[in-house]
């Protein structure tokens, strides 16, 4: 299909509303005659024809029914959940609709969320300053962050937190606060703002959490209605006052007496919109592994009401994505979660390119400078003690934290389960000598072996002029058996960009103003990460989407 950049994009984007609006149509459903769902005029230029297409027309004689209340949520996953609890605690007559089945539906909450001013991290006298964490979300998304929506997280994810730890320990469930060692020097700042579900015995399940908090709601009086899709949002005198949805019965109506709350997730498992909005992402998508939900409708909904559009866009990859030792490219796709640990890891030459010591998704971006985008990384037998001394932070931790939080990956399943399985599927190499490992990893021996002697004497030297990297996380190549895997793009999460919203979690439109009865949350929207994901802030985007998805919740409940 065809490309369309981003500036062209939005220009064009601009360029329909702006004809629609003057046609009296902007939004897809009606704003005042009916509630039929009109479909938008496609602008002429380069505009959003190629994936976003025109809100579904529904007449009136298409609807089986009508239902009331005074808050609509759409999407049962992270932000949906926290947005319904809050709504139904601020005594909101609540609905939440979620399109997959109760079993499946909202694929559950992120085991992880990141937070400020936490009553454990007060206790624990670990809470990071609340300005060094906004300064370091600004810097990381290039300044295309909007720094009123970092104070407005930091202002309320600790009471998120203490809430969300709350309900969990009513269930029996433990929610730890991540305490990790600042003694040691470092490349990239760290910031102990993550909180994670402790597993225990239990075997893990994404919606370990969730039902905790339906069990919640409901108690409360939420309603839930599963099987049930947003088509598009309903618009009367420039105020979204309701959606229309599909059911098994077929189209129904319902009517937000305060305002509908958008949670739906990106648009990772949208090749459309990832084409023409971020088509460089496809590059490193090496298995895409977002929730089945992340498919653009949410976002596309609010634009057809008349929402902007991040500007600038992007997604979370992190580089744990394994080829065949005779494959180039990403197309054959394997998660290997140990990826992201920072061993020694060589081009095509057989020659180092980088500080393997930083952001999960800076190596694929620079990966996108070598042919294919394919490197290797290499261990040696040691392996298991390299990765104690690295000490990393965040998802890529396998071992307890400081206070003795679990991993979110612990060694002993890294060791006894993916590496042995990646060894049987073909992906792991193993040999008795450096010689013997290029050859199976496809690299030139001579160049293989000089990086090797050379990586050797920088760990005897405790010291990497050539690229910077701390001095316990070097590692040695010393020890047989040696192994290494082939590398080429990451573990696709999700994307991070969406419609803007204030601080308010009102939805924006083109004018930067409030679109009345409209809030979102999470992934569907933007204004907060751009270019590369800050994952050494560990759950800096889920407790962004809880914590947003409370105050919408909020905020939407109390409107007059």
């Amino acid at each position: 299909m065809k490309v369309v950049s981003r500036r062209d994009f939005l220009k064009g984007a601009v360029a329909s509303a702006a004809a629609v609006a003057t046609a009296g149509l902007l939004g897809g459903c009606s704003n005042e005659t009916s509630t039929n769902c009109e479909p938008c005029e496609p602008c002429e230029t380069t505009s959003s024809k190629d994936w976003l297409g025109k809100a579904p027309q529904i007449n009136e004689s298409d609807l089986v029914k009508t239902i009331e209340a005074d808050v609509v949520v759409v999407g049962a996953g992270n932000g949906g959940m926290f947005a319904a609890c809050a709504a139904v605690e601020e005594g909101a007559k609540t609905v939440l609709i979620e399109k997959f089945a109760e079993d499946f539906g909202g694929s559950g909450i992120r085991d992880t969320l990141g937070a400020l001013n936490s009553k454990q991290q007060i206790e624990n006298k670990d809470n990071p300053d609340r300005l060094d964490v906004i300064t370091e979300l600004y810097r990381v998304s290039n300044g295309y962050g909007d720094m009123r929506l970092y104070n407005t997280w930091a202002d309320h994810s600790g009471e998120m937190v203490d809430w969300f730890t709350e309900r969990l320990a009513e269930k029996g469930w433990a929610f730890k606060h991540e305490i990790d060692d600042h003694s040691k020097d470092v490349r990239y700042p760290i910031f102990d703002i993550g909180h994670t579900l402790q597993l225990g015995e239990n075997a893990y399940d994404p919606n370990n959490s969730s039902r905790v908090l339906k069990e919640y709601a409901t108690n409360l009086g939420l309603e839930i209605h599963y099987e049930t899709k947003m088509e598009c949002l309903v618009k009367e005198n420039e105020k979204v006052t309701g959606l229309i949805a599909s059911t098994a019965e077929g189209m129904v109506k319902y009517v937000a007496k305060k305002g509908v709350i958008v949670c739906t997730g990106g648009y990772s498992l949208n090749k459309e919109m990832l084409e023409a909005l971020q088509p460089e992402t496809l590059l490193y998508d090496n298995n895409n592994s977002s929730f089945p939900g992340s498919t653009g409708e949410g976002i596309k909904a609010m634009l057809w009401a008349g929402a902007k559009m991040d500007d600038v866009h992007g997604s979370v990859v992190f580089d744990r994505g394994a080829i065949k030792p005779d494959a180039v490219g990403n197309e054959k796709g394997y998660m290997f979660w140990m990826g992201s640990q920072p061993f020694l890891k060589v081009d095509l030459e057989g020659k180092r390119f980088t500080n393997e010591s930083g952001f999960y998704d800076h190596i694929l971006h620079d990966s996108l400078n070598l042919p294919y985008h394919t490197y290797c990384m290499v261990w040696d037998a040691d392996f298991v003690e390299d990765i104690r001394r690295f000490d990393t932070h965040g998802c890529s931790r396998m071992y307890p934290h400081e206070n003795g939080t679990e991993p979110v990956m612990p060694i002993e399943y890294i060791a006894g389960m993916v590496i042995p399985q990646a060894r049987e599927d073909g992906y792991v190499v193993s040999a008795d000598t450096i010689e013997e490992l290029a050859e199976k990893l496809g690299l030139p021996k001579d160049n293989f072996a000089a990086t090797i002697d050379r990586y050797n004497e920088l760990y005897d030297n405790q010291n990497d002029p050539d690229y910077g990297k701390e001095a316990y996380r070097l590692s040695q190549m010393r020890k047989a058996p040696f192994e290494g895997v082939r590398m080429s793009g990451g573990y696709f999460i999700n994307t991070f960009d969406g419609v803007k919203i204030n601080t308010d979690m009102n939805v924006l439109d083109e004018n930067g103003k409030p679109i009345e009865g409209l809030y979102a949350a999470g992934d569907c929207t933007g204004g907060y990460f751009a270019t590369s994901y800050p994952n050494l802030l560990a759950g800096a985007a889920a407790g962004r989407t809880a914590t947003f998805g409370r105050l919408a919740g909020k905020n939407a409940a109390k409107k007059a």
